[in-house]
């Protein structure tokens, strides 16, 4: 974490359907989501984070699920889905990015 309190780490959404994923989100998740993704730029790595392959990790929102990947070299952090958990939430990951 940085001592200035400036963001260690840029947010992105990787593509325009992360977007529309983020903007369907009723207004409650959708702070909730917001709340997190601020957090990540701070903290890649949060306790309640899980590790799914080689620099892909996820987040709980309630059953809302962010997936993203962490680039250290560029200090960035790919958003791939904001998506309510299912039995497809989690196929495909690696294509995300």
């Amino acid at each position: 974490m940085s001592i200035n309190g400036q963001p260690e780490f840029q947010i992105r959404l990787r593509s325009k359907r992360v977007q529309r994923e983020l903007d369907r989100l009723q207004e409650i998740d959708y702070r909730r989501v917001l709340v997190k993704l601020r957090a990540l730029a701070h903290n890649p790595r949060p306790q309640e984070s899980k590790k799914l392959s080689d620099g892909i990790y996820r987040i709980r929102v309630g059953d809302i699920r962010i997936i993203y990947y962490i680039d250290e070299a560029n200090k960035r952090i790919e958003i791939g889905g904001i998506m309510r958990r299912g039995k497809s939430t989690y196929k495909g990951i690696d294509d995300l990015f």
